[in-house]
Order: structure tokens, then C-alpha cells, then sequence
């Protein structure tokens, strides 16, 4: 029983790591574990539309419970999406969800792909999210992954019906299926044979559930092939569906949390090609080496390595994973050999206890710098393992360091390093171009698929292992300890020397020829550091002194100097681009680093053009002081602040009544009543603030998650209706209501430039205090009026509004701004 406890224990604090932390040698049950795998060669692909859309419970399983390889395609990287943990959206919040995928798998043990496609935001339909991302891409895109990945099965987690769920979702089920009868044809993406072959999937499925029908009673589970998940890994200690919550839970950024299961798991399956007599999940697969040349060898010696191994002592097992090696790389190149191989090293370094880590004492470098770096190999066995050499091969680098490596003895040497000055930068490959709309612009078809850049800077090591040449390879890292969290391991970027930031990522001008102070920093990333900034303005505006350059110098890493700046708008009204750019020996930069951090997943990095959006417009707006009761991150408290208003973040708990009274108009960040837990208990204050006179604001909620309580002055109900087409026509019902007309006159061309969608998870049900403003549909559907609603509330008013704010606000467009600063207006006096 205690060897159960430590197994569990054991696993379950090597997969609650990220990579932010060190990751110790896996147990020898975890070995005993990927030993039985390497008996299968059956493989089986996912297919969906989003991060988090895939069914961790069927990967878990397939994984660890049949112990086949599985992999998740999931078409976008979820960049359309909402951050419930912090203000990214966008591509930041691409770069997180990607990242929470990576995570999931490093403990369910599946691999990971993406298309191309750009997760533009919510589609209603599949020919809409055809339309953006342009079918024949995405479809070329899915059949490239599966002759990469070469899977026996394709289970796909939607139906190709439209209209029951999110476009995007059909759209995946649609392409999973003609892949499926593309990826074999020699004549569908030629080009692609270039660097693979075909490859065609024995059989297809929908991996179906309740969730898909009206009414569970229509779900008629007799028609389907089923497949219990919820089985039990004595060598891992948990269960699949245990496996699965903590894979779910990695989906941190979107509140995906989950508790646990144990206990039978049924999933549902619904065929849809292949044989037609063998149409339950696994039938008529062979799931061992019989297809394969030597076989029935390479079966007899996986056979013995398994009959043989000795949980006490793993390293007597690494002459026999060299005899299968050597086997399976006699084989014709594939897929599975390809697996196999990588699977059978990571054995046998495992078997050894070995410990390798190659890292510098910083997150970054920059092109032209000399580093000095670490490499420390351990040796925790009773193998024979000697040195030969290391290289670094990209930058040509050879790291002299040999001899034998005796049984836990430490070998750590120090070497110093030049990264060339034409080094690239880390910039994740598809944000390299950032002119994306339905489709990142990748030219490297070998990158298309990947779900990350390969490290920075990696290191190959040769050794002899028992008289057999062994090579690995062991990225560069970025080693820290402090005394809260130990020993951290993260990951290192090569970024330009500086990034380049302006104080407000929108700047509003409401009059032609307007003076305004911008600040640009400029934060130093290494010593020494000295240069000059330079503008580039719109034609039209024009700086202080046009021609002058802002000189910094000796500035010491992570430094940074500010430049107030004043400029000058032009007469044309429109949105503008305000751009920097800094020379430091004699090289161009134009970049901000976007350093992003979380718990969670290893640190990332973002390089962005640096530059500011100008935003001409006659925004006029009333009141100064503006309340923000922080939600789930978002930026529209930036944008106040732009627009010049005095922004005070209120604690809601704290402050009196008095005090709120003291707010000219009050606003709620998005989602504040899902994740504010201070406002679910006082949200009563606001009723008494408005009584008395003042104006409070409350951006989108969602139904998930939020309390059955009656937060709103009057009656509503919130629903999932939504404006997901950004050029839709919206329809002013109420034309002379001040929220159309004070301070600022709204037109239709204030609709014009939104981007993404108009918005989101409006209300379908309200009480009769309450105006609808503002009527809208998308192609072909009803019009609803939920998206703009203003109730007089005693002295005051209030306001819900699902409109996205929190994305026009932050693109510039000046529409969004007039209007916001009406809402938050009190009244004109009659």
C-alpha cells in the first residue's frame, strides 16, 4: 500500500510543475510505464477548433491507459478569446493559451499542433470562419499535420452540423473529414510531397456527447461505439479522469479549473468513415511491430527489456533499450520510428538517473553579445557513461569538455559563448508578420503544425553510454533562486539590447493642431547601453523639433530613461500611427519586448513594432472622476485615462457610500461579477451610489460562473447573443436619447472601424426601466437589442452594455471613445 501513496505522490508533484521549475528524473514506475508503450504503434489525432476544446479524458486514456501516442490538433491558438487572469487579449493571449496547451500535454503526455488560422473571435456558422481564414489554407495546413503525424484514428470533438455551436467548431469537424480523404491523394498539396509522404487514417469519428442535443433524453447513447476512459494507472497513481482534471486545469486564462473523477467514464463515438466492419474505436487496428520489417524482432526485444527490468535498479536496463534502438533505426523512416527513437533516449537517460542542464544567469541576450554559460551533467547510476564532446551548432560553437561521468559526481563547467550579430531574434515564428487577419503568414512549411519555436540556443552532447555512442541534446536556459520559490528554470529569449515603450498605447486629440505630452522610455536589456531615439510622425503632425534625435547613454540593464515629448495633431481626423525608433551601434531598432508571466507556464516573450496609436477625434466628454472596479482585465481604464479622465481603482469592500459619491460615473471592468468576489457580496453600494445621483457602468458578464443573485437595479437576464460580425449596421432605436446625442453627437460613422465583433453575451431578457439603445443582427439572423441598456435609477442611471469596449478601446477607434464617453455622462440638464 505505501508504494501506491509514494507512486501517487511521486507523479502527482512531477506534473503540477511547469517548466518554470526543475523537473527531476521521472520514478522507476514512471520508466516501467513508457517501456510498456514502446509495444504500440497505434496512434491516434484529436481535432478541434481551440485550446481547451479537446477531451483531456479520451487523451489521457489513450495515452497512458491503451498506451498509444496521442496528439491534440487544435486549429487556432485561441487568440479571439478572454483573459479571466490578466489584461492580455489578442496574440498575447494567443501566446498564454498555447502555452496552457503545451502544459496540459506535459501531463497527459500527448503532442501538440496548430494551423495557421487566426482564432478571429466568435463565428456563427463555418462559411463565415471560411471566409476569414480562407478553407483551402487550413485544409492544406490539417493534411500537412497528419502526414507528419501519421494517425491511425481521427476523432474529432464536433459535428459538421452547423448552427449547434461556435462556426470555428463545425469548421474543425468539416476539415477533420476531408483531410481524412485528402491526406492519402498524391495529387492534393503536391508541393507537400516535397518533405513527406501521404498518409491515409484508417478511420474516422466524432467523439459525441449530451452536450450536442437539446434534451439529454434526444441523446440516444445505443447508437453509438463507447469506450470507457475512467480506468486506473497502478504504476502512475491516479486515474485517467484524475489525469484529465489536472490537464483541464491547466486552461488557467479561461476558468477551466476542474475537480477530479474516478469511477467508470464513458465516452461516445460516432463513426463516420473507414471500414465498414470495424467500426468500434480500436477494432481492426494492429497495435504492435507486426506491420513493421523486423517486427516480430523488435517485439521480442521490447519483450525482454519489460520481462527484465529491475525496479530497483533501472540502469541494468540500457544495453537492452540499445539492442530495440538499434533495431527500430534499421527501419524505413516514419512517423512511428521517429517517436520510438525519441521515447527510447529519454529511457535511457531516465534509466541513469541523468541530470543534464545547460544555463545562464539571465532570461536574455541580444545578437553580438559574449555570455558566459553553464553546463552541469550527473551521472546517478552505475552505468559507464563518458563525455566525449558538446557543440553548439547554431552560432558554431564547440564546447571542450570530456572524461568519464562517475556515479553522482557532478560535472559543472563554465564556457563563454558569442551569439553572431545577425542571430535572430525569438520571436514566436507566426507573429514574425504582423499583418494577420484570418491566417498568420508562416513561409516555412516545416514550421507549419509546430506548436512553439525550437529553444534559442541549444547544446548537443555526445557521450558513450556502456560503449555506445549516445547524443542528446539540452536547450539553454535561464537558472535563478530566490527564497520563495527555490530554484527556477525558465526559458532564455535572444531579444534586441532595448525595447522602446510609450506611456499609453492610445493618445486622444480632439482638435486640429493640439499640443500634448507623450512619454516614450527606453529600458536598456544590457550594460552600456547608449544610442538615440528617433520619431516617426503621420504626415501632418509634427514633434517639438522634428529633427531632433533624444540621446541616451551608459545606461545599465534594466534601466530605462523617459522622454517627455510634445507633439502636435494634424487637421485630418482618423487614427494614425505613431512610431520609434532607437539606433545603437550603428543598428536600427524598432521593437518593444513584451515580457509576459504567469505561475503557470514558462515565461514568454512578444516583440512588437514600437509604437503608439494617435487618435483624432471630437471626443467632448463630462465629469473628470471616474471610478474602475477592476473585473478580469481589460484595458478601458488605459483608455480613460487617455480620453482625460481621473481614473481611482475603488476597492468595493472598503469604501463607504460617502465615498463613491464622490465618483462622476462609476464603471465595472469586464466580468467583474464572475470573478470579483468583493462586488458578489457588496454590489448593494452601487444601488445606493446610483440613488443618490451617480452613473455606473457595467461592461459584458457571463451566466458560467456567476451567482444566482440579483445584482442589477432592475431585472435582467444575460444569454450568449452576440454581434459577432464588426461591420454589422446598428440601428439607434432610441435616436434622441442622451446617450446618441450627449456630449458628443453619434452618427453611424462612429460603428465604422470596429474590429473583431461589435459584442458579446448580451442580455435577452430585461425589465421595463430599462431603454434598449441600439438594435443590430448578423447576416441572416433576428435583430436583438440587448447590447446597449439604460435604466434611470432614482437620482441616477445605469448602464449594462455588452458592446466590446475592451477591444475598440485599445485599436483606436474613435467611434468607441465618443460613445463611451456619452454613457458615462450624467444627464443633461433639461
Amino acid at each position: 500500500m505505501m508504494k501506491y501513496i509514494l507512486s501517487i505522490i511521486i507523479f502527482i508533484s512531477v506534473i503540477s510543475l511547469t517548466q518554470a521549475q526543475v523537473k527531476e528524473p521521472v520514478p522507476a514506475s514512471e520508466i516501467l510505464h513508457q517501456m510498456q508503450k514502446l509495444e504500440n504503434t497505434t496512434r491516434v489525432l484529436y481535432l478541434a477548433a481551440h485550446p481547451d476544446d479537446e477531451n483531456t479524458r479520451f487523451i489521457a486514456y489513450v495515452e497512458n491507459g491503451k498506451k498509444y501516442d496521442a496528439a491534440y490538433l487544435s486549429l487556432t491558438r485561441g487568440d479571439g478569446g478572454q483573459n479571466v487572469i490578466g489584461p492580455e487579449l489578442r496574440e498575447g493571449l494567443g501566446l498564454i493559451r498555447t502555452q496552457e496547451l503545451l502544459a496540459a500535454r506535459e501531463i497527459d503526455g500527448g503532442k501538440q499542433f496548430f494551423t495557421r488560422a487566426n482564432d478571429f473571435g466568435f463565428s456563427k456558422n463555418p462559411d463565415e470562419t471560411f471566409n476569414k481564414w480562407g478553407k483551402e489554407e487550413v485544409l492544406s495546413d490539417v493534411v500537412w499535420v497528419i502526414r507528419n503525424f501519421q494517425p491511425d484514428i481521427i476523432v474529432t470533438r464536433f459535428n459538421k452540423t452547423p448552427g449547434i455551436t461556435h462556426g470555428h467548431h463545425t469548421a474543425s469537424a468539416i476539415l477533420a473529414h476531408e483531410a481524412f480523404k485528402l491526406a492519402g491523394d498524391e495529387t492534393a498539396y503536391p508541393d507537400q510531397l516535397k518533405l513527406v509522404d501521404t498518409w491515409q487514417p484508417k478511420k474516422i469519428y466524432w467523439n459525441t456527447s449530451s452536450w450536442f442535443f437539446r434534451r439529454n433524453e434526444d441523446f440516444d447513447k445505443s447508437q453509438y461505439v463507447t469506450e470507457n476512459v475512467g480506468g486506473y494507472s497502478p504504476l502512475l497513481g491516479i486515474s485517467y479522469t484524475e489525469m484529465a482534471a489536472l490537464s483541464r486545469s491547466r486552461h488557467k486564462s479561461q476558468a477551466f479549473g476542474t475537480a477530479g473523477s474516478r469511477g467508470a467514464e464513458i465516452e461516445y463515438f460516432e463513426y463516420w468513415d473507414g471500414p465498414e466492419s470495424q467500426i468500434e474505436t480500436f477494432e481492426g487496428l494492429e497495435d504492435s511491430w507486426n506491420n513493421f520489417e523486423n517486427g516480430k524482432e523488435i517485439h521480442s526485444a521490447i519483450d525482454k527489456l519489460i520481462s527484465d527490468f529491475e525496479i530497483t535498479q533501472p540502469e541494468a536496463s540500457i544495453n537492452q533499450l540499445f539492442v530495440v534502438k538499434k533495431l527500430i533505426e534499421k527501419l524505413e523512416e516514419s512517423a512511428v520510428k521517429e517517436d520510438k527513437l525519441q521515447a527510447i533516449n529519454e529511457l535511457i537517460l531516465n534509466c541513469a538517473g541523468f541530470y543534464h542542464l545547460f544555463y545562464h544567469d539571465n532570461s536574455y541576450a541580444s545578437p553580438g553579445d559574449n555570455i558566459n554559460v553553464n553546463l552541469e551533467l550527473v551521472n546517478r547510476s552505475s552505468a559507464d557513461i563518458q563525455v566525449v564532446d558538446a557543440n553548439i551548432k547554431s552560432i558554431e560553437e564547440h564546447l571542450s569538455i570530456s572524461g568519464a561521468l562517475q556515479n553522482n559526481q557532478v560535472k559543472l563547467q563554465e564556457f563563454s559563448i558569442s551569439i553572431p550579430n545577425d542571430f535572430p531574434y525569438s520571436n514566436p515564428y507566426w507573429l514574425k508578420d504582423p499583418s494577420a487577419n484570418g491566417l498568420y503568414k508562416v513561409d516555412n512549411q516545416e514550421l507549419i503544425g509546430q506548436a512553439e519555436n525550437e529553444p534559442a540556443i541549444t547544446a548537443e552532447v555526445n557521450l558513450k553510454i556502456n560503449g555506445n555512442d549516445f547524443s542528446f541534446e539540452t536547450p539553454l536556459k535561464f537558472k535563478s533562486s530566490d527564497r520563495i520559490n527555490g530554484e527556477m528554470i525558465q526559458p532564455l529569449y535572444i531579444i534586441p539590447p532595448l525595447s522602446i515603450e510609450f506611456g499609453e498605447d492610445v493618445s486622444i486629440f480632439t482638435a486640429p493642431r493640439q499640443e500634448k505630452e507623450i512619454t516614450i522610455s527606453v529600458k536598456a536589456l544590457k550594460d552600456n547601453l547608449s544610442g538615440s531615439l528617433e520619431l516617426k510622425l503621420p504626415d501632418g503632425w509634427k514633434s517639438e523639433n522634428t529633427n531632433k534625435s533624444y540621446v541616451f547613454s551608459d545606461l545599465a540593464r534594466n534601466a530605462t530613461v523617459d522622454f517627455k515629448i510634445i507633439i502636435t495633431s494634424g487637421d485630418v481626423e482618423g487614427k494614425f500611427d505613431l512610431k520609434a525608433i532607437a539606433k545603437v551601434d550603428g543598428k536600427s531598432i524598432d521593437q518593444k519586448v513584451q515580457e509576459i508571466q504567469y505561475g503557470h507556464i514558462p515565461n514568454q516573450v512578444i516583440l512588437r513594432e514600437a509604437q503608439q496609436k494617435l487618435v483624432f477625434a471630437d471626443v467632448k466628454i463630462k465629469g473628470r472622476k471616474i471610478g474602475y472596479i477592476e473585473g478580469a482585465g481589460d484595458a478601458v481604464d488605459e483608455a480613460l485615462q487617455a480620453m482625460g479622465f481621473e481614473v481611482e481603482y475603488i476597492n468595493i469592500e472598503d469604501i463607504t457610500v460617502e465615498s463613491l459619491k464622490t465618483y462622476d460615473a462609476i464603471i465595472a471592468g469586464i466580468r467583474a461579477y464572475n470573478v470579483n468576489k468583493e462586488l458578489q457580496v457588496h454590489y448593494g453600494k452601487m444601488n445606493e451610489y446610483m440613488n443618490s445621483g451617480g452613473v455606473y457602468m457595467v461592461q459584458y458578464n457571463t451566466t458560467y460562473s456567476l451567482p444566482d443573485t440579483d445584482f442589477w437595479p432592475y431585472p435582467l437576464s444575460l444569454s450568449r447573443d452576440r454581434i459577432t460580425v464588426e461591420e454589422s449596421n446598428m440601428e439607434f432605436i432610441e435616436k434622441e436619447h442622451p446617450a446618441l446625442n450627449y456630449p458628443n453627437k453619434i452618427t453611424s460613422k462612429d460603428f465604422e472601424g470596429w474590429v473583431q465583433e461589435r459584442g458579446l453575451y448580451f442580455p435577452n431578457k430585461w425589465d421595463e426601466n430599462y431603454l434598449a439603445i441600439l438594435a443590430g443582427n448578423d447576416p441572416g439572423e433576428e435583430k436583438t437589442k440587448g447590447a446597449l441598456l439604460i435604466a434611470n435609477y432614482g437620482k441616477g442611471k445605469f448602464v449594462y452594455t455588452g458592446l466590446s469596449f475592451f477591444r475598440e478601446l485599445p485599436a483606436g477607434v474613435p467611434g468607441a471613445y465618443r460613445l463611451l464617453a456619452n454613457l458615462l455622462a450624467s444627464s443633461p440638464n433639461p
